[in-house]
């Protein structure tokens, strides 16, 4: 499949999404923004929701990919959500919602899966252990970019990631040590 078509038919709904809520846009009006007819669309994408989710991949990729650390990558994903407001509101209260809210799970647990593995480097820490804990703090993160979005985004992208450096800043570190020692007595409930 070539990128580029499936590129120009994510920016022509990019472009769509700045205007209109993703409920309100066609594929008729997507392939006429791009100028490429009906059938390229459906060669490369099932319907608008699968265009949709390629296009939220693609954009976070790009949004993160210069993201020397957690603190930049999580900087990146508010700044991009707080440039890019209209297409992010658009999407957010459609049918399209769900692509967003896994969108932004899927980020947050690569985020967190990364920060655990280089916090438990050389603890024995349960494969179950590490899925318990990433799913945890996924589910933190991505509810926190959620409520900021249902809030209208109204916190400052900065105040915001510091406030959640400053929780997350060795945490990492500690519940690793915690639940590696937990390990050794599985029958326990750790304290």
């Amino acid at each position: 499949m070539a990128p580029s078509t499936k590129l120009a038919l994510a920016n022509s709904l990019k472009h769509l999404l700045q205007k209109k809520f993703l409920d309100d846009i066609t594929v008729k009006e997507i392939v006429e923004d791009c100028e490429v007819n009906r059938q390229t669309f459906y060669y490369h994408f099932q319907d608008i929701y699968d265009l949709l989710h390629w296009f939220l991949e693609h954009e976070t990729a790009e949004a993160l990919q210069d993201a020397a650390s957690w603190q930049d990558a999580l900087m990146d994903a508010f700044r991009y959500i707080q440039t890019n407001h209209a297409l992010i509101y658009h999407i957010y209260r459609s049918g399209g919602r769900e692509h967003l809210d896994c969108q932004l799970f899927t980020m947050s647990r690569a985020l967190i899966a990364r920060l655990l593995e280089q916090a438990s480097d050389g603890l024995a820490l349960s494969e179950q252990d590490q899925d318990f804990l990433t799913d945890f703090y996924m589910y933190a993160l991505a509810g926190t970019m959620l409520g900021w979005l249902a809030d209208d985004m109204k916190e400052e992208p900065a105040q915001l990631a510091a406030r959640i450096t400053f929780l997350l800043e060795g945490e990492f570190q500690r519940v690793a040590q915690r639940f590696s020692s937990f390990s050794d007595h599985k029958t326990e409930t750790p304290r």
